[in-house]
């Protein structure tokens, strides 16, 4: 019914979906969070939390019969890469977040290159450091042909 390619890519789309339910259900369980720059509040009532439960089983209902209908393939993700993931897209905002780049939004106070940079560089470094451990851990291990898992 379908060819490798439209199986792998319908595949991909319902894995998008089923881990965007997972983090609805994450949400729901934990409704409130305190971080250092954000906070979320719980504005959940009862009745929107039933709704979203049993629509969150729907959707599952239908990706688990379109998984064995069509013989989905699952995706097998290490837990160094799907940590990981989407960080080094925050490197390039980092790098457009120094004093010099924040003139397009006005003047900037002069100051500001001492206080800002140095922890912006700081931070992208960082990411570029963890991304680095975590694919070079992983191409060790592959190379000596040991399987990342849980200890």
């Amino acid at each position: 019914m379908l060819n490798d390619a439209q199986r792998t890519s319908l595949g991909i789309v319902m894995r998008m979906l089923e881990e965007k339910m997972r983090a609805i259900e994450a949400r729901l369980a934990q409704p409130e969070e305190r971080a250092l720059t954000f906070e979320v509040r719980n504005d959940l009532t009862p009745a929107m939390v039933q709704v979203l439960r049993e629509k969150i089983d729907e959707v599952y209902v239908l990706i688990r019969a379109l998984r064995d209908r069509l013989a989905l393939p699952p995706t097998v993700k290490s837990a160094s890469r799907d940590a990981l993931t989407g960080s080094m897209p925050l490197w390039v905002v980092l790098q457009e977040s120094t004093s010099e780049r924040l003139r397009r939004y006005g003047e900037v106070d002069p100051s500001l290159a001492h206080v800002l940079d140095p922890n912006i560089d700081a931070l992208a470094r960082l990411m570029v450091e963890m991304d680095d451990a975590a694919r070079s851990d992983a191409q060790v291990m592959s190379a000596n042909g040991v399987k990342k898992g849980p200890a």
